[in-house]
């Protein structure tokens, strides 16, 4: 069977202080004689003869350089190196004559170092091929480092104009420095990869061998937990060995089945396998293995095994089954990685892999253009640690479309490039996703991942969008940032700083699904819109929210319950459907405290055990302004206007003007203090409008101010006071 291997790039440039201090000791150490018989070997570490095997160190001669290259390698090898250096210099490695010609790169052998100082440089040949790498570490291949050199790609000499054939796009975006398929125990370390025209390192998969289970290899039926065939309707099994035994010879280091490209088969399904040895008798079943992603390890003694889906008939149904090698144990360190055009790194199969204290920067040319793309495709792509790294003007930074558990930590991510996203998890990436410590400036997060968990990071002049299930942020803090959360149900948002020093329409958003929200503090200094919106929702909880925001407009709430909330700003507004309690709350404002509306529905609004203050002249309108509301009732709480001089009513329900059809249909106030400096009305209701019905105004204390109601409210135990 032809191998395949889902090609997703990655251009990768690392680069650290001090990277190559520990080459000092390998050069010392390569200037020991080196044995020349392949009889005795005194030394494990073998540094390359030019002349011995016609490599040149000049930019010339690629072809001769790529060939002597890996005879040398091969030759170190049977001959028990365990390292092999490539001496300073410029090495042309050959453009080939085809697409992925493996006479065109340098191809890793196992259980060698491959070093390289900083001035050795590892050259691709200017060529027109889509798909090329200088090093390739195979299936193979394992227990290998490779440390040092600086890989240079052929972008800014690259013929573009070709095709591979007449299926391709002409992208030309699978142009290598480092090509890793299927390799364990690899060890990337302070190289230097850029100007690929594809990605600086590329980790994946590639397929081993496999078969097409097709309607004559299928019957009617399942099979239950003893391995025994069944009748059962909806169901469909494999009838024969012919395709589904593990008869080639790679099943011998490859101990995995993959389910591939279905058709024909009930939406959702899932395969159950079956495994038997060799004279039929049964030894294990492993039930509900996704497709794709779904992997079914093959016990010791297995022979072949029969496999279950749920199918209406076997008629037009066709399911590939496949064993792969996908790349594990990977790590990727203290390098340089930037100015490729597809991905600085690519994990497109991939199971462990470390991505430590590298730059890696300015992606960009052709899509996706990311400092980090884990997309596995076909294969897994899981358990990836991406751990003190700085990313600076990648077109995207990191970008998370499948795969499986990924830890993003104590990163710096800095963009100053417009249109470009940040850190980006889309709802198909499973299992853990977690981000802590990182620092964000001029570049976004967005997350579309259900469960991740993000806290302690530092945002600048970005965005901050939360979209999935049941996400956790807390302890970071967001300057000049945007928070959109609430879009999915279950966000917790705790222990969040945010400040404004710039106009900023949007400083926190809340969608309208429940969340909950803890210790939250936002400060702004400008102008601008409010500094909370959104539709809300009945159910969320916001606990000791503080907003200091005296320059904006007026703040407009979201649905929910508020409980020891702070608000210092030009007001607050409600106008949307939905419950909305202030419990313990205080709201101080210059001119205007609260204004009830129905524009978007009817809120249903309780104030309770809170402090409510003007702190000079009440502006238009009231104090608190309720225009519009299914429910309004102000309970047990503080209302002041200590310093107003204005007629402006304290409270007023109703608008001004000709009386019209009511829209507030149910008013409660009692049990509060009201005070004014004059003796304006505290609770106006004579224009709440047509039809309105009797309000509730009951053990009040009133200082200065006055009651103006109508003749029908319930007017009870209030106690005006006026000295």
């Amino acid at each position: 069977m032809k191998k395949w291997v889902i090609l997703s790039a990655a251009v990768f440039s690392l680069l650290t202080a001090g990277a190559y201090v520990q080459f000092n000791t390998v050069d010392k150490l390569a200037t020991k004689p080196i044995p020349q018989t392949k009889s005795e070997n005194h030394s494990s570490i073998y540094k390359l003869e030019l002349s011995r095997w016609g490599v040149y160190n000049d930019g010339t001669h690629p072809l001769k350089t790529t060939k002597g290259i890996n005879s040398a390698l091969q030759w170190a090898k049977k001959n028990g190196y365990k390292a092999f250096i490539i001496p300073d210099g410029t090495y042309l490695i050959a453009k080939g004559t085809k697409n992925e010609d493996s006479e065109a790169s340098i191809v890793m052998v196992s259980d060698m170092d491959l070093l390289l100082s900083e001035k050795t440089i590892l050259q691709k040949e200017a060529n027109e091929y889509e798909d090329y790498s200088i090093l390739y570490l195979g299936e193979d291949v394992k227990n290998v480092t490779v440390k040092g050199g600086t890989f240079l790609g052929d972008r800014d000499h690259h013929d573009y104009s070709k095709r591979e054939g007449p299926e391709s796009a002409g992208t030309h975006e699978w142009g290598y420095g480092i090509k890793i398929v299927g390799a364990e125990n690899v060890v990337i370390d302070g190289v230097k990869a850029e100007k690929f025209t594809g990605d600086g390192i590329f980790v994946g998969g590639t397929t081993i061998t496999g078969s097409s289970i097709m309607e004559p290899n299928l019957e009617v039926g399942s099979i239950d937990d003893k391995g025994n065939p069944v009748e059962a309707k909806g169901k469909i099994r494999t009838n024969n060995r012919e395709v589904t035994n593990f008869d080639d010879p790679s099943y011998k280091s490859y101990k995995n089945i993959f389910f591939w490209l279905p058709d024909g088969i009930t939406d959702g399904s899932k395969v159950d396998v079956y495994y038997y040895r060799k004279d039929g008798s049964f030894i294990k079943e492993d039930k509900q293995i996704e497709f794709y992603k779904g992997e079914s390890f093959i016990p010791i003694g297995a022979d072949y095994f029969r496999a279950v889906i749920d199918a209406p008939s076997t008629k037009g149904v066709k399911v590939d089954r496949m064993t792969v090698a996908i790349s594990k144990n990977i790590t990727i360190k203290n390098s340089e990685i930037g100015y490729n055009r597809r991905q600085g790194i690519s994990l497109v199969g991939s199971e462990d892999v470390q991505i430590i204290n590298n730059h890696i920067h300015h992606t960009n040319g052709t899509a996706p253009q990311s400092g980090i793309d884990i997309e596995p495709g076909f294969y897994l792509g899981k358990n990836t640690l991406i751990r003190g790294n700085r990313f600076t003007d990648n077109q995207i930074q990191v970008v998370l479309p499948y795969g499986e558990n990924v830890q993003i930590e104590d990163n710096n991510f800095e963009q100053n490039i417009k249109n470009s996203i940040g850190v980006y998890a889309h709802k198909g990436f499973m299992g853990d996703v977690v981000l802590k410590g990182n620092t964000f400036i001029g570049s976004s997060l967005t997350l579309e991942a259900d469960n991740a968990i993000v806290d302690s990071n530092q945002f600048k002049n970005g965005d901050v969008n939360l979209l999935g299930r049941n996400i956790t942020f807390s302890n970071s803090t967001l300057s000049d940032t945007g928070l959109n959360v609430g879009n999915e149900e279950g966000q917790k948002i705790s222990k969040i700083k945010i400040f404004h020093n710039k106009v900023h329409s949007e400083i926190l958003f809340i969608g309208d699904k429940s969340i909950q929200l803890k210790e939250v503090d936002i400060k702004t200094k400008t102008k601008g819109k409010g500094a909370i919106y959104g539709p809300g929702n009945s159910k969320s909880i916001y606990d000791r929210l503080k907003v200091i925001a005296s320059n904006r407009e007026g703040t407009l709430l979201p649905a929910g319950t508020y409980s020891y909330c702070s608000f210092q700003t030009r007001g607050l507004e409600i106008n949307n459907a939905g419950k909305y309690s202030l419990n313990n709350c205080v709201v101080k404002a210059k001119e205007n405290l609260l204004v009830v509306e129905s524009l978007y529905g009817k809120p249903d609004v309780t104030i309770n055990n809170s402090e409510l203050e003007v702190k000079e002249n009440i502006g238009y309108g009231a104090a608190i302004y309720v225009l519009g509301a299914q429910n309004f009732k102000l309970l047990n709480s503080t209302i002041l206007a200590k310093n107003n001089i204005n007629n402006t009513p304290l409270i007023k329900i109703g608008p001004y003007g000709d009386p019209e059809p009511t829209k507030v249909f149910n008013v409660t106030i009692k049990g509060n203090l009201l005070q004014t400096k004059t003796d304006i009305s505290a609770l106006d209701t004579s224009n709440a409008g047509i039809a309105a019905p009797p309000y509730l105004v009951e053990d009040n204390t009133i200082y200065k101010a006055v009651l103006t109601l109508t003749e029908k409210d319930m007017n009870f135990n209030n106690k005006l006071i006026t000295h």
